[in-house]
């Protein structure tokens, strides 16, 4: 052996060396145990004086379904599991809060929608909010105030980005620029008595000074008396083209609200607007408003809830914003962005009726899939040539609207200046008038509704005066300028032109169901109102709203009964039907 192999096995055999690397280990072992030791102090410590702190800070760091959770805060969570009512842990076994926009114990439900439907929903679970512990929270896309259709511009209203007119005349009064008049629906509904609840808030509005009856002979029709002795379409339309119709000697302007007519309906607008309707609404109710938030279709609704049914749950969350879990969703809109929001979701039978198709008509049989229109809205000011304007003085003075039914291109006229009187003397100049276009000029001339191009602007505006100027047997250019395309002669000082990409719906889901009007799929906890599901009016979208809030009350009290709830309205209990109301207003038709 040499001499280095024997003293290294000598070193191997002193006796001190193994003491030596037991007592080299013994202070990392310590401090190990010691660490383990502090760790577990401090989690008894935590599990048992301060879990009200703990509790109160988890619930604000986890109201995010997208938190990641870090380990300790897993370990801190679970030594208080015993003392913590507010969580649950998911199958990958990481700790999910039940977050909603309000308190664990209460409801939470997301509406999507302000327009009537939507806030009439709104306000009916309000009145429930304490004896059932609801949490109400509407989305509106509504840049300034709810409403959807049934809304107004008011005085020095802030302008929009994308608005290139400045409207300084416009901007001074108040205008109504889609829904135009309140009536309380006769058909429809499910019997003669399906809107006695709109017809009683109807009367409090009136009561309240919200709602004004249009003055006896105040809304009329324009009609012409030409009738050609005729065989042929071909020969028919030469007639027209000859221009015939629009004499003035065959236009007729008649009143349809006359007292004379025992069987007209009571006809309303709003004393301040037809947006004051959707604000009387809101100031009665105590849900919660989130205006101009945008709900993106591609991934603004997730469905997390169970499989099985038992605890539905919905995520919400617009550009930049989490808007938390909701037990209960409500869709309170209609168009394409409803039918792309439910998509990817598993409520596929509840979707398919969202599906839209876009026409001025509809089948005599109903269609098979949700049909709305598209309508151009106009509003535009003229100058007075004394008492009134050139358009003024075709109208009789005490007539605010009229419907539109001697001329294609339009359906509907209206004098916001009539209606509203201005409070600055500077406007006593001024007539804004307010016209609609019919359905099928609008699907013709459709652009993109947000942002519709200024040439587009300019053809739409021009075509819908000079339709104007024919329909009242007015001389060609008095509203428009053809060869300038601009307003003609300083006639016209401002308009605005705004485009109702989904404006009417010219059918309606009918259920067999003993309860209609409204959709609610139980298994997935989401449910939707609105005009399209009832009657294509004011009234059918608040009655909707109403059923449908009533319903989700009654389905919280089946559940707890019998452990599970009731779908309404699903397919394949209905099928669309022509909406007859639409086509005796004026705004369908049917091939």
């Amino acid at each position: 052996m040499s001499h280095h192999n024997q003293k290294a096995k000598q070193r191997r055999r002193r006796p001190g060396n193994a003491s030596f690397r037991f007592i080299t280990k013994v202070p990392l072992l310590l401090i190990i145990w010691n660490i383990c030791m502090l760790r577990n102090l401090s989690l008894a410590f935590t599990a048992t004086t301060t879990t009200n702190a703990f509790t109160a800070t988890t619930r604000t760091r986890l109201s995010s379904p997208n938190l990641l959770v870090s380990p300790f805060d897993k370990l801190r969570t679970r030594a208080t599991a015993a003392t913590s009512p507010n969580y649950r842990y998911s199958k990958f076994s990481s700790l999910q809060m039940t977050s909603s926009s309000s308190s664990s114990n209460r409801l939470s439900i997301a509406i999507l929608g302000g327009g009537i439907s939507g806030l009439s929903c709104a306000s009916h679970l309000s009145k429930f909010a304490s004896t059932h512990d609801l949490d109400v929270t509407v989305f509106d896309t509504g840049r300034l105030r709810p409403g959807g259709r049934c809304s107004s511009r008011y005085p020095n209203d802030k302008p929009s980005k994308q608005t290139t007119n400045a409207n300084k005349i416009l901007n001074r009064f108040v205008i109504d620029h889609a829904a135009q008049i309140l009536t309380v629906p006769t058909d429809g509904g499910g019997g003669g008595d399906a809107f006695e609840e709109f017809q009683k808030q109807v009367s409090q509005w009136e009561k309240d000074g919200i709602l004004k009856r249009f003055p006896d002979s105040s809304v009329c029709e324009i009609r012409d008396s030409f009738r050609p002795n005729i065989k042929n379409n071909k020969q028919r339309q030469k007639e027209l083209n000859d221009g015939e119709r629009y004499k003035p000697e065959n236009i007729q302007i008649v009143p349809i609200n006359s007292p004379k007519k025992k069987q007209s309906q009571v006809m309303y607008y709003a004393t301040d607007g037809m947006g004051s309707i959707p604000q009387a609404i809101k100031s009665d109710s105590s849900f919660k408003l989130n205006q101009d938030v945008w709900i993106s279709p591609s991934n603004g609704v997730k469905y997390t809830g169970s499989s099985d049914s038992s605890s539905p749950r919905w995520k919400v969350q617009s550009s930049g914003k989490q808007w938390g879990q909701f037990d209960r969703l409500i869709i309170a809109h209609n168009g394409k962005c409803a039918d792309r929001i439910m998509s990817r979701t598993p409520a596929k039978s509840f979707h398919s009726l969202l599906r839209t198709n876009f026409a001025p008509y509809v089948p005599e049989h109903g269609g098979n899939r949700m049909t709305l229109n598209s309508i151009y809205s106009l509003t535009f000011a003229l100058r007075k040539n004394g008492k009134e304007s050139v358009l003024g003085g075709k109208i009789p003075g005490n007539m605010y609207s009229c419907f539109i039914k001697n001329e294609p291109n339009l359906r509907f006229l209206s004098c916001n200046t009539r209606k509203y009187s201005s409070s600055s003397s500077n406007d006593d100049n001024v007539e804004v008038w307010t016209v609609l276009s019919s359905a099928k000029f609008g699907k013709k001339y459709k652009g993109p509704q947000e942002n519709l191009p200024n040439e587009l602007v300019k053809d739409v505006t021009g075509q819908m005066l000079q339709s104007l100027e024919r329909s009242i047997g007015l001389e060609a250019g008095s509203l428009w300028n053809v060869k300038d395309a601009h307003v003609g002669g300083g006639i016209v000082l401002d308009y605005k032109l705004q485009l109702w990409g989904a404006a009417v719906p010219l059918n309606t889901w009918s259920s067999s169901s003993t309860e209609g009007g409204f959709l609610y799929d139980a298994e997935n906890g989401v449910g939707a109102c609105g005009d399209w599901l009832l009657h294509p009016s004011i009234g059918g979208a608040w009655e909707s709203g109403r059923r449908l809030a009533n319903w989700i009350v009654e389905d919280l009290e089946d559940r707890k009964k019998k452990g599970e709830g009731s779908s309404v309205g699903l397919p394949p209990d209905g099928k669309f039907v022509r909406s007859v109301a639409a086509s005796q207003a004026g705004i369908a038709s049917f091939k």
